[in-house]
């Protein structure tokens, strides 16, 4: 091991010791605190990654950028640090770069030697923040790479943003560095309180954290009770954790933290004084509470500290490397060497090295904040800071495993090295076609068809997943793969059967595969759409526009909605440049969402938009402080025809613009909802992504409304923000066109079928349609059309690749259930290879309600016309008065191998639109005219 000399002590003014004490009061994470070799100063330099061997990794120290000199892990530079400053953006060499930056000329640049964080300027915000003053952007100052979202006040609940008027600047004898955004939370969200808000971001020279303060007062004459006082975090690129939890935060819970790891920098909030946050966290987002139940008099003042953290490497050893400095400690090192089973050395792998903690003289091992990993490229260092402490290190990546862990120790203000034995690796070239693309005689384009397709690789002996999906866009895909038998398996939707092989890896060897996609779903009348998703535009994604028509293409989404938060986008220049113009059509669109706007319901979503709104945020669409029917109004008064839709949030979404009201309070969103359809609504999101709880919810709010004679659009959307577990197009919307050729989309037809004709199917695997009679799913069905008492036939079928399992049919009328459920067997085999059900209920419009049992010598007679194979009659229903019937269809079998996560939330579902009923004849039902 290699010591480390004593280490000076930069100087301090009694403020910055005064300020290094507040961030040590933080006391992060349960660590037990090797004896430190030299007393740290708070955030003194930055954890760099060692670019040479052992012996060089004086580059690892926290007291200054490290020196050439053979371990010596803390150079005396003998200079000070520069101070902190602020100034402002005039042109992009200013800014903060990567897809998430948001910072534009004016904004405000709060920077040292070792951190850059970007405040904006006042007026209009960014993303989800109804207003500038709050923090957008945040790097390395090296790297200047940004992957946060926003971090956005929040108090209350329900929670209300404070909209910031004014900035000033400033610094102090000790070099800090200061924004201060003031602001007041006023009017109806306060019931006529008013609530003065002063927010300062601080940095000193060195730190690697900004300290954030909040004050309020209550310039009001009323009390304000309940005031939950936080934050919220939209994480962007970084994938947010909290100790104790798995990545990828969802539900409530109580950490000394949250951080975000993204791929090249990562992040960590934490609150000021020990106390734990309290955090309600969903997909890219987490709401953190630093005081709970705040109550303040006329006049009466509080405040709240915490610090944002962040480290210069995208990976969990960064975030606990960065908190244990920060909390007192000092740190040590790690450094990895890598050989092959014959003991020779291996170059830098992209890969992951794990730190787990293991257990000392019997005792229990020390707690660590998070599942420890350091990230590795393959023109990367494999050396790092890390907390002290025993550890078994573990290497996977580039095709390789560790052949066993390495025992470590260590100690402040040293290095361990770790040598781990890798195995071999082979490769996969796999090559996608699919069946009945041919190629153009006279191709021009040298890349040939595309084939884009999901691509899972598994241990053909185990079944665990190798790798996360991956994504073969031009129907090719080279893979570094370890030795042993893999089960391959490519997949483009739920219209195609799967197409999957075993294969043999060899160590040093390729294996070759080809691979041949078949559409067996008939959806022939139907496009496939994604009606809500999101990319790096919004502060709560961190997906590239790139990246998400690609997954759109692979999992045969053919027509998306580009829906930011706030801000109109359009991604088909995008589509062109991927080539993928035949397969995806995207349109612009945005989604509204405000703390006013979204009060108990979520969100707006507005497609199609052209260059008459091309940016809401700025003036088009005014939406801060607006109700949804006010909103709503707006968009009315653009010229041209656009679809509205409601989602209708049930405790996932951000509370920026999820329902807020507590827990206890009834829920306004039943009533709220029906005013907003009442008001012209065309759609309402009844099932947002895995969350089959809440689409069951949202289903009984969407019945409550057809009764009332609120007819509406049922749609699903996966409003994904990132690319594991959130796919696009899980769940999808079908809509029924005149040419569902995506190249050859008429979008006026498509929004003429979401508002007028209604005809949907929304599914997640199985494709269900129904008709009674004539009329199809999403049109009226009407008395003067047949003998009064007679039957007619309301006809379902029920299509479905071989993987996708469906083993029941509901009926409901009315929202009701109509009888039991009726078994599906896939009886019929199409030519095409799809599994197929037809059923027959005959309907009575007359006396009575709900389904007859069938007579003993049932059959449909001249009503329901002869039965082919595969095709069964049911009890008839009885009509008394106007009515709707929706048909749902149920899997009991998971959507795997294709989905992985929780089988609850992967169970086959699929559902018709509303088919509406007029029993008496007059040419309504439930608020929807029949077609002439």
């Amino acid at each position: 091991m290699t010591r480390s000399p004593e280490c000076p002590r930069p100087p301090g003014s009694p403020a910055g010791r005064a300020a290094r004490r507040a961030l040590r009061a933080a006391r992060l994470f349960v660590l037990a605190l090797a004896p430190a070799t030299c007393a740290p100063p708070v955030q003194g330099g930055s954890v760099v990654v060692s670019s040479g061997a052992v012996e060089r990794l004086g580059m690892l120290c926290r007291w200054g950028r490290g020196g050439a000199e053979q371990g010596d892990l803390c150079p005396r530079d003998g200079g000070a640090a520069r101070p902190a400053r602020v100034r402002r953006i005039t042109g992009p060499a200013d800014a903060l770069s990567g897809p998430l930056a948001a910072g534009r000329p004016g904004d405000y640049v709060l920077e040292n030697d070792e951190i850059a964080v970007v405040v904006d300027q006042p007026g209009p915000g960014a993303g989800l923040a109804e207003s500038g003053g709050n923090l957008i952007d945040a790097a390395d100052a090296r790297a200047r790479r940004d992957e946060l979202g926003q971090l956005v006040t929040r108090l209350g609940a329900p929670p209300r943003q404070v909209i910031y008027r004014d900035i000033t600047t400033g610094g102090g004898e000790d070099g800090a560095a200061w924004i201060e955004a003031r602001g007041a939370v006023r009017g109806r969200d306060l019931a006529g309180g008013a609530l003065s808000v002063t927010t300062r971001y601080t940095l000193r020279p060195r730190d690697r954290a900004v300290l954030i303060t909040t004050s309020l007062r209550n310039d009001g004459d009323r009390p304000l009770e309940a005031l939950d006082l936080g934050d919220v975090v939209h994480w962007g690129a970084a994938e947010h954790v909290a100790p104790g939890a798995a990545p990828g935060l969802r539900g409530e819970h109580e950490a000394p933290y949250l951080a975000g790891v993204g791929a090249g920098v990562a992040y960590a909030l934490a609150p000021v004084g020990g106390a734990a946050v309290r955090a309600r966290s969903g997909e890219g987002f987490s709401d953190a509470t630093f005081a709970r139940q705040a109550a303040l008099p006329p006049g009466g003042r509080a405040a709240y500290q915490r610090i944002l953290a962040i480290a210069p490497r995208g990976d969990s050893l960064a975030v606990e490397t960065e908190l244990f400095f920060l909390g007192g400690g000092a740190p040590g090192g790690v450094a990895l060497e890598l050989v092959d089973g014959r003991g020779a050395p291996l170059p830098p792998l992209a890969g992951k090295a794990t730190l787990t903690p293991i257990a000392e003289d019997g005792a229990a091992p020390p707690a660590a904040a998070l599942d420890l990993w350091l990230r590795t490229g393959d023109g990367a260092p494999l050396a790092a800071e890390a907390p002290p402490g025993l550890y078994l290190v573990g290497f996977e990546g580039s095709g390789r495993r560790a052949l066993g862990s390495a025992r470590i120790r260590i100690r402040a203000g040293e290095i361990a090295p770790a040598r781990l034995t890798l195995s071999g690796a082979g490769r996969l070239y796999l090559s996608v076609h699919e069946g009945g693309a041919s190629v153009p005689a006279a191709a021009p384009d040298p890349l040939g068809p595309l084939a884009p397709a999901r691509v899972s690789l598994f241990d053909a002996a185990t079944g665990e997943a190798l790798s996360p999906p991956r994504l073969a866009l031009m129907g090719e895909l080279d893979v570094a793969l370890p030795p042993g038998r893999v089960r391959v398996v490519a997949s483009h939707g739920p219209e195609y059967a799967l197409a999957e092989a075993t294969v043999d890896i060899a160590d040093g060897g390729t294996s070759r595969l080809d691979l041949t996609l078949e559409r067996v779903v008939d959806t022939s009348g139907y496009i496939a759409c994604d009606l809500r998703q999101h990319t790096a535009r919004s502060a709560d994604a961190g997906v590239s526009s790139a990246a998400r028509l690609a997954w759109n293409a692979a999992e045969g989404v053919e027509c998306a909605v580009a829906s930011e938060h706030n801000l109109a986008s359009d991604l088909q220049r995008d589509v062109a440049a991927l080539r993928l113009e035949t397969r995806l059509r995207a349109l612009p669109g945005v989604e509204l969402t405000s703390g006013r706007s979204g009060a108990g319901l979520g969100s707006l979503s507005v497609f199609p938009l052209g260059g008459e709104a091309a940016a809401p945020r700025e003036g088009a669409l005014r939406w801060v402080d607006e109700t949804a029917s006010e909103i709503l109004r707006e968009v009315r008064a653009l010229p041209g025809e656009r679809v509205v839709q409601v989602s209708r949030q049930h405790g996932g979404g951000s509370p920026l613009h999820g329902s807020g009201a507590p827990q206890a309070a009834p829920d306004p969103g039943p009533s709220l909802l029906a005013q907003i359809v009442g008001d012209g609504a065309d759609a309402v999101e009844v099932w947002t992504g895995r969350d089959a709880a809440a689409r069951d919810r949202a289903l009984e709010d969407l019945w409550a409304l057809l009764r009332a004679s609120h007819p509406v659009t049922p749609t699903a959307t996966s409003d994904s923000h990132g690319l594991r577990g959130a796919e696009a197009g899980t769940p999808r919307t079908y809509v029924a066109v005149a040419d569902d050729d995506p190249g050859r989309l008429d979008v006026a037809d498509l929004v003429a079928g979401l508002r007028r004709r209604r005809d949907v199917v929304i599914t997640n695997g199985p494709f269900v349609t129904m008709r009674l009679g004539d009329t199809r799913q999403g049109g009226v069905a009407s008395a003067r059309r047949g003998s009064r008492g007679g039957p007619l036939s309301l006809s379902i079928r029920v299509e479905r690749a071989p993987w996708v399992d469906a083993r029941e049919l509901q009926v409901l009328v009315g929202g009701v259930a109509s009888g039991a459920p009726i078994p599906l067997e896939g009886v019929r085999t199409t030519p095409a290879g799809a599994l197929l059900d037809e059923i027959a209920i005959p309907v009575v419009l007359g006396a009575g309600g709900g389904r007859r049992p069938p007579r003993p010598d049932a059959r449909a007679g001249a009503a329901l016309g002869d039965r082919g194979p595969g095709q069964s009659a049911h009890g008839a229903i009885s009509v008394a008065e106007d009515t709707f019937v929706v048909a749902i269809v149920r899997g009991r079998r998971p959507l795997e191998p294709v989905l992985a996560g929780d089988p609850g939330e992967i169970l086959p579902f699929a559902m018709t639109a509303p088919l509406w009923i007029d029993a008496d004849g007059d040419g309504r039902s439930l608020g929807r005219a029949a077609a002439p």
